[in-house]
């Protein structure tokens, strides 16, 4: 089954209900940039610890290297150490010159600096160089704004000059709401699992490995990883794709303006987006692509990425030769995007209010054309007149093992749904409720007081029969 929030074409099947969850594992403390200063005698007692704490005039910060990472430790004693102290300096631990090595690649990405960036890289394997600068070109490309690497040892009995290294990779792209700690209300910027490997050539640490599948999260590999990609930029949106695609800038005045009525319902629920980006993903990629769409009706997706944003993924081979279809699964997608885009930890998870999160993106995809416009109205008319009619708007989740015609009546309920909430209480009712019960968590109930100044049974009960009537 498909993750994310989907969309597909008719005969319609079942989406998956599940949102992509942030990484498990926290972010490691940032790695010290070189190697730690000389420990001095006598240390005095830490007074902080995972921070750096500057007291009084001076404060000496002394790395210590760990496996997960460092800690950095205060020093208020004089600077008056004997010399026979230096001459003993111990050299740097294997962990900290390659952790320089991957600090000082990570600032020269966010300089531009091509050649700096694939000097950490061994410049005897021209294959790995090609895929270094691959990356380079297509992350620079996509405006990243934050590159980050959070290692710990994978083999500590790696053999001299050779050591493996378990490397997430924290990342920001143009655009992104790009929060870089990890909170308790935060999942912190998105991830990605790498193993390394770093041996020394000629006396200089260099990677001369790396494995995207070994470690990989749920949602890798990331469009970035292996692909040289290209961008097309409108005043609303960024399209990439694979470079080559020629369909590219043909596209992007379609997805502008299904980002313009979006934009729209975005000021309504209160969320705002700098731009949007959208993937346009190609019959291989559409497969690899954040792990994977197998589900041949399934046409796009839209997969949260912390409170970073949201990326849209289009399946191009299905959209490319359907401007009608491709507009309204833009809008959508672009639809989760501005209503369940950048939520923060304790907001309801992928399958709770699912017949409004889909129901409102059907209504924006569909916009300005009613329910009654879809083709999902026969599908909801066998559902409100068959044996088990439905005797509630707020209708489960799907199950995984739901079958098409279930699948297709669920989106057209929740589209439906939403279509006589704005028609009898006002559109901008409609999306106060939305607001309140998906970005802020509140109950049905008090959300429907607030929005439309009545309980949520007397809203459910008018519109589950405006829906009989009008299916």
């Amino acid at each position: 089954m498909p993750h994310g929030d989907d969309v597909t074409t008719p005969p319609a099947v079942v989406p998956s209900p599940r949102l992509p969850h942030p990484a498990d594992s926290a972010p490691l403390p940032p790695l010290p940039p070189l190697p730690a200063l000389p420990p001095f005698p006598e240390p005095a007692e830490p007074r902080s610890r995972g921070k750096l704490v500057l007291t009084g005039v001076l404060a000496l910060s002394a790395a210590v290297a760990l496996g997960v990472g460092a800690a950095f430790i205060v020093h208020d004693e004089p600077l008056d150490a004997p010399a026979e102290a230096a001459a003993s300096i111990a050299p740097a631990a294997p962990i900290e010159q390659a952790n320089a090595v991957l600090s000082r690649q990570a600032a020269a990405l966010l300089r531009g600096d091509e050649k700096a960036w694939l000097a950490a890289v061994d410049p005897r394997q021209p294959k790995l160089l090609a895929r270094y600068k691959t990356m380079f070109r297509s992350l620079r490309a996509l405006g990243v704004s934050h590159f980050q690497y959070q290692t710990s040892i994978a083999n500590d009995k790696s053999a001299a000059g050779s050591l493996g290294i378990f490397a997430d990779v924290a990342y920001c792209l143009a655009g992104d709401n790009c929060v870089k700690e990890r909170g308790a209300d935060s999942a912190g910027p998105p991830i990605i699992a790498q193993t390394l490997k770093l041996k020394t050539v000629k006396g200089q640490w260099h990677i001369t490995s790396v494995n995207n599948q070994r470690r990989a999260l749920e949602h890798q590999p990331v469009p970035w990883e292996n692909n040289a990609l290209a961008t097309a930029e409108g005043k609303r949106v960024t399209l990439v794709a694979l470079q080559g695609e020629k369909d590219l800038h043909r596209l992007l005045p379609i997805a502008e303006q299904a980002a313009t009525t979006t934009d729209r319902f975005a000021g309504l629920v209160g969320n705002p987006q700098q731009r949007y980006r959208i993937y346009l993903a190609g019959r291989k990629n559409w497969k690899v692509w954040y792990g994977g769409i197998k589900d041949q009706w399934v046409v796009g997706y839209a997969l949260p990425r912390n409170e970073a944003g949201t990326d849209v993924v289009l399946n191009l081979t299905k959209l490319r030769n359907d401007e009608r279809l491709l507009a309204t699964t833009i809008r959508h997608e672009l639809g989760h995007v501005v209503t369940v885009g950048g939520v923060r930890r304790g907001t309801r998870d992928g399958t709770s209010a699912m017949w409004l999160k889909e129901g409102i993106a059907e209504y924006i995809g569909w916009h300005p054309r009613p329910a009654t416009a879809s083709w999902r109205r026969q599908a909801v008319r066998d559902a409100v007149h068959s044996s088990r009619p439905p005797t509630s708007i707020a209708v489960d989740a799907l199950g995984e093992n739901a079958s098409a015609e279930e699948g297709d009546a669920f989106y057209g309920l929740g589209h439906f749904a939403a279509d006589c909430m704005a028609r009898k209480y006002g559109e901008r009712a409609l999306f106060t409720f939305v607001r309140l019960h998906l970005r802020e968590n509140r109950e049905l109930d008090p959300a429907s007081q607030e929005a439309f100044g009545t309980p949520f049974q007397a809203v459910d009960k008018a519109c589950v029969a405006w829906i009989r009537d009008r299916a």
